[in-house]
């Protein structure tokens, strides 16, 4: 405690002094004028183009002023004219495309789009994209044995479909997609659309969609670089600490807009009990590469191609309570290439082809010191590929067609499983329309959308969806949509056969499982009743039937064996609250609460791992100078964890399986996780007018973790430096 204050201290001064000169550089000044500002009176220079794709600056007047003097950090310094700091963090009236599958502006879209900008990445000083949610409103972050992973409305990371430019990936790790293969050095944006998307995106979007945003060129060329360093207690992470560097370049003329990058990243492991010989957190080592091209010679035809490329190494130690000591290794490639053609016609009008080719590979190997007789060697390999055809047509002024057909295929060759190789096709045709309903007064939109699948295992599945958007006042904006869902069983879940001698339980699929299957009603209502304050408020529900969860079945002198099945019925359910201010020109201030309830129905108790209570919050300070601020935090309730658990493979509660020698009764028990508070804070000072930087921080400031529970990094110290040309 004494290391922590020491630390705290010196950046409390300087936040206090920095408080200071923001205090004397907001004290109003007599103008003898009482201006408007351009919320109140439009800028009578700002052609309507240009309106409509810049955000409005509550803070700017309406007055045009010359061209002016800029501070270090360029900054204006006329008096009548302020910069709206938070315009690139709050990113309001951005586009979208996740929401609807095709570009439209955020405020329009009637499906609930939350969108985390490319300044809020850099700001919070993110690596991953694990990091880059954390404290994300509704969204819950947890580290399993592959890296970390994602709950989203009280399910888990199977139900999230994870998209990259609008395209399926390959790569789940027993059923979840680790967060931390995505590094920030290529991430533009990150789409998230809560809820049901089956009806757009077919399967596996029963909880929603995360969509991934790649960077491309906006300047005629640009140069970026970031280095970071950092390290804890050496109790708990030994003397090597963490090394990530990080560099992109683009250019961009009339025809062409290219951007490549290519990053470093190293860190040793980390140990919650130094007193065995385990480790809790993964050394790694991993670099990647990738880059993308826009072809754009007319203005109407675009053809985009792009590539990610990523090979890690991962290492751990793991101890068995018969003394075994093993040393396991992860050795991952990660492949994915990006195309499409686009032909837009009209205003909004546009054809499109796009595919992607996905490739997971993965060498695990599991190796005991001073025996070979569990030794354990397993190679994976994930393939996948989609090709979509849609067209977005806009009939008139009140109906935008969006129809589309897809084709997707999957194999898996993997060790794990009963037969080495498992295949299957899915085809699909989608439609959606895009209905103004009244624009007198107030504006409702309606989408009313539907899907139809063909899987080669399950055969045909219809799923509809219907949202609605009704702009009450410009203030004012109410949504709410249906939808049923759909999730057929994985590979893994079908034809699973895992044996673990040195602890005692076999695992096995069931080749008899039945898709999962949702219906899901979101409602939410956001109200800005100032251009620097807004207000939301969402209930959302979840009925899963048929929900595939790992059971106990019986138990031999020799193991403890667990079987997948299909149970009755399970719901999620809950609400959430957010409020976003701005305040005397250099603040932010997000504050965000969920509950959500959840109940397997079958057994009737909770979903394991899930908090009945969350709340976050987010603090920004850009202030004159070229200082930045950031703090981010999150509380989390206790959540309930059982032996015979749901998702024990994705590593929610490993460390239980090894107590299965006690009877049904005994393993049916509850254990609760204890609620922890995580916050993290980073100070960066920007120079030569913002082209350089220097940035310290520190992740889990309070220091809180579990280690059967909650393993997450204890506190961590880290610094570095980034420079843009």
């Amino acid at each position: 405690m004494h290391s922590f204050i020491q630390f705290l201290f010196p950046i409390l001064c300087l936040f206090v002094l920095f408080i200071g000169e923001v205090h004397s550089q907001t004290r109003p000044k007599d103008t003898g004028k009482n201006t408007k500002t351009t919320d109140q009176i439009p800028n009578t220079q700002t052609t309507p183009k240009e309106s409509e794709t810049k955000d409005s600056n509550p803070q700017t007047t309406g007055t045009t002023t010359a061209p002016t003097s800029e501070t270090g950090t360029g900054e204006p310094t006329t008096p009548n004219e302020e910069v709206d700091r938070f315009k690139d963090l709050d990113n309001k009236n951005g586009i979208v495309v996740t929401g609807s599958r095709g570009e439209r502006r955020l405020k329009d879209s009637a499906v609930a789009t939350e969108v985390i900008s490319r300044k809020r990445i850099e700001q919070t000083g993110a690596r991953n994209l694990g990091e880059v949610l954390e404290t994300q409103t509704g969204i819950n972050v947890t580290p399993f044995f592959g890296g970390s992973q994602v709950q989203m409305l009280g399910l888990d990371s199977k139900y999230v479909l994870f998209l990259v430019d609008g395209q399926r990936i390959a790569g789940r790790l027993n059923n979840t997609i680790d967060l931390t293969r995505f590094k920030v050095q290529n991430i533009e944006r990150v789409e998230i659309v809560k809820g049901s998307s089956s009806s757009l995106y077919g399967a596996d979007a029963i909880g929603g969609v995360i969509n991934i945003i790649t960077k491309q060129a906006e300047k005629p060329e640009h140069y970026q670089f970031r280095t970071t360093y950092g390290n804890g207690r050496q109790t708990h992470f030994g003397s090597q600490g963490e090394k990530n560097m990080i560099a992109d370049v683009g250019f961009k003329n009339e025809y062409v807009a290219s951007n490549f990058f290519g990053g470093f990243n190293q860190s040793a492991a980390y140990d919650l009990d130094p007193k065995t010989p385990a480790t809790t957190g993964n050394a790694f080592q991993d670099a990647n590469v990738g880059g993308n091209m826009i072809f754009n010679p007319d203005g109407q035809l675009k053809v985009k191609t792009g590539i990610n490329y990523l090979n890690r190494n991962q290492a751990g130690i793991d101890s068995r309570a018969n003394g075994g000591v093993f040393d396991r290794t992860n050795l991952t490639n990660d492949f994915l290439g990006l195309g499409a053609l686009e032909y837009t016609y009209g205003k909004k009008n546009m054809v499109s082809f796009r595919g992607n080719f996905s490739r997971w590979e993965n060498h695990y190997k599991l190796d005991q010191r001073n025996s070979n007789e569990l030794d354990v060697k397993e190679i994976t390999n994930e393939f996948s590929s989609q090709g979509v055809a849609q067209i977005d047509h806009e009939i008139n002024n009140d109906h935008m067609i969006t129809a589309g057909v897809e084709s997707y295929s999957e194999e898996l060759q993997s060790d794990r499983l009963q037969r080495r190789n498992a295949y299957r096709t899915r085809r699909a045709a989608f439609i959606q329309d895009e209905w103004v309903i009244w624009r007198q007064g107030f504006v409702w939109r309606l989408v009313p959308g539907v899907r139809h699948d063909v899987d080669s295992q399950f055969g045909g599945q219809t799923t509809p969806k219907i949202a609605t958007k009704v702009d009450i006042t410009s203030d004012l904006v109410f949504r709410a949509s249906y939808g049923k869902g759909f999730r057929p069983p994985s590979f893994r879940e079908l034809y699973l056969r895992f044996e673990n001698p040195g602890v005692g339980y076999v695992v096995d699929g069931n080749d008899k499982l039945r898709p999962e299957k949702s219906t899901t009603v979101n409602a939410d209502i956001e109200y800005t009743p100032f251009k620097f304050w807004t207000l939301s408020l969402s209930v959302f529900r979840n009925d899963i039937t048929d929900l595939i969860q790992y059971s106990f079945g019986t138990r031999t002198s020799e193991f403890a064996n667990f079987q997948l099945k299909n149970i009755q019925r399970a719901y999620t359910r809950g609400v959430e609250a957010g409020s976003r201010v701005r305040f005397l020109k250099y603040f932010a201030l997000e504050l965000g609460y969920n509950q959500t309830d959840t109940r397997d129905l079958t057994t009737d108790r909770p979903l394991e791992g899930r908090a009945l209570h969350q709340g976050t919050m987010n603090f920004f300070v850009n202030a004159p100078g070229g200082w930045e601020f950031a703090l981010r935090a999150k509380r989390l309730d206790k959540r309930p964890f059982y032996s015979t658990t749901n998702e024990f493979t994705a590593g929610s509660s490993t460390a239980l399986i090894d107590q299965q020698t006690k009877s049904v009764e005994e393993n049916n028990k509850v254990v609760y996780g204890k609620p922890f508070t995580l916050l993290n804070v980073r100070m960066e000072k920007k120079f030569f007018d913002g082209r350089m930087s220097l940035f310290l921080g520190v992740d889990n400031v309070l220091d809180q973790y579990e280690l059967t529970y909650n393993p997450i990094r204890p506190r961590f110290y880290y610094g570095g430096l980034q420079a843009t040309f």
